[in-house]
């Protein structure tokens, strides 16, 4: 099983993590970015944190951020060991990118499905991010995910292009997703 399992790329080993609850997925990961772990830490063993005892706290962390991880694992390991010789011992809460942020976004709509008390919470708190835009930023949200208006028809209406209107949705996205994160971790 452990050879099938190294033939799947990352985010199918994260989703096995988090869905099967697959320790095997977990012993792939950490082995494919092992490598990674070490060469960041390397340079900032010491007497006082030897290696004996960095490595073993640092990939329980891993392990554990692992099955709530989004995005790329990299970034993960390297903000965990940033953490963890910055602060001491211990892991504050790990740098997430705007597209991490996202996606832990779009899962949470995903979980949220038929279980109406987190919909409701997430509603709520999609619409006060929404009451945050400015107008052009709500009336190109509005048309592009309500309205469903193409790229094309939002860049006739604003006389643009298809791209900027793409550009300024990715942008929306990121503002939205970012202050869903805050407010989560007020």
């Amino acid at each position: 099983m452990h050879l099938q399992l190294n033939n799947l790329n990352d985010k199918e080993l994260l989703l096995r993590m988090r869905k099967l609850q697959d320790r095997e997925a977990a012993g792939v990961l950490l082995d494919r970015y092992s490598h990674l772990l070490v060469a960041v830490c390397l340079p900032k063993l010491s007497k006082e944190k030897p290696a004996e005892t960095v490595f073993p706290v640092l990939t329980r962390q891993l392990f554990a951020q692992l099955s709530s991880s989004f995005g790329k694992i990299n970034e993960t390991v390297y903000a965990i060991v940033q953490s963890y010789f910055s602060k001491g011992n211990k892991t504050n809460v790990p740098y997430h990118s705007p597209v991490q942020t996202i996606q832990r976004l779009e899962s949470q709509v995903e979980q949220a499905g038929n279980n109406p008390i987190a919909r409701t919470a997430l509603t709520e708190r999609i619409e006060q991010a929404l009451q945050t835009l400015s107008g052009e930023e709500a009336r190109l949200i509005t048309g592009f995910y309500l309205e469903h208006l193409t790229l094309q028809e939002l860049a006739m209406h604003q006389h643009t292009t298809a791209d900027k209107i793409r550009n300024s949705l990715k942008g929306i996205r990121k503002k939205i997703a970012t202050q869903l994160k805050d407010v989560a971790y007020e």
